[in-house]
């Protein structure tokens, strides 16, 4: 008799079932430019596809020029108990001292991105949460 295998489950959504195929990345892919032109925190973020990652480079608000996040991995999501396409991502910067938390969704053709800020560098500077959209130009 074969076994079927347990998954753990907490909420509804956990019963998806196990698929082969990955997340289809390619909607999230591009240069994409947040919508308020005088934002103090992410002003774009360029999604690519490297090795099968989904590879994020933010770039921070600053007086005169971008302050370059660097490249890091974005974990991809997927909405819907059936779906395979991608509607959201994770990514976790850890930049001297300073820890930022990416948390996106892609709805008809805008990536909202909450930004959760902490501070490591015993600075006092208190932790900070932020929302931003973003589009391709």
């Amino acid at each position: 008799m074969e076994s079927v295998k347990q998954f753990t489950k907490y909420m509804k959504a956990d019963e998806r079932p196990s698929v082969d195929s990955p997340i289809d990345t390619s909607s999230l892919l591009g240069e994409w430019f947040n919508t308020k032109a005088d934002t103090i925190y992410l002003k774009k973020v360029i999604l690519s596809q490297r090795n099968g990652s989904l590879i994020i480079n933010a770039y921070g608000a600053n007086d005169g020029d971008l302050i370059d996040w660097g490249e890091t991995e974005a974990i991809p999501y997927a909405a819907g108990a059936s779906s395979l396409v991608a509607a959201g991502f994770h990514a976790l910067y850890s930049l001297d001292g300073i820890e930022t938390l990416l948390v996106s969704n892609h709805k008809l053709g805008i990536i909202v991105i909450q930004s959760y800020t902490r501070y490591l560098d015993d600075s006092g500077r208190s932790r900070h949460f932020g929302r931003e959209f973003f589009h391709r130009k």
